[in-house]
């Protein structure tokens, strides 16, 4: 399932979406086929979304439309738990960030 920034908010109609705050934060919860997403929107917008498992990670390409045409840059990054990237799409910044431990991995991407 991908689900892009800055885009609607659009899933098959047979996918139940529940809503949930966590930390003070109103997410749409999407149970997906490997993932669950936690996706938080602006006026119908996808502006956040995060992604737990728990053996992998989401790439890139479920949140961005088109990552191989934006200019990447690291951030920050810690061995074996976190990375931190910037996605540069003509003028349109997105942060992707992995963290976690297998059991409990964790992608999240937003709008900066």
């Amino acid at each position: 399932m991908q689900i892009f920034l800055g885009q609607p908010l659009n899933v098959a109609p047979q996918v139940k979406i529940e809503k949930k705050v966590v930390m003070n934060q109103q997410y749409q919860v999407i149970k997906g086929q490997n993932f669950t997403y936690y996706v938080k929107t602006k006026n119908g917008i996808v502006s956040e979304v995060i992604a737990k498992a728990p053996y992998k990670l989401a790439p890139a390409s479920y949140f961005i439309q088109n990552p191989q045409n934006c200019v990447k840059k690291l951030i920050m990054r810690v061995p074996l738990r976190m990375a931190k990237y910037e996605y540069d799409c003509n003028g349109t910044v997105y942060h992707y960030t992995t963290f976690g431990v297998p059991g409990n991995l964790i992608t999240s991407a937003s709008l900066k």
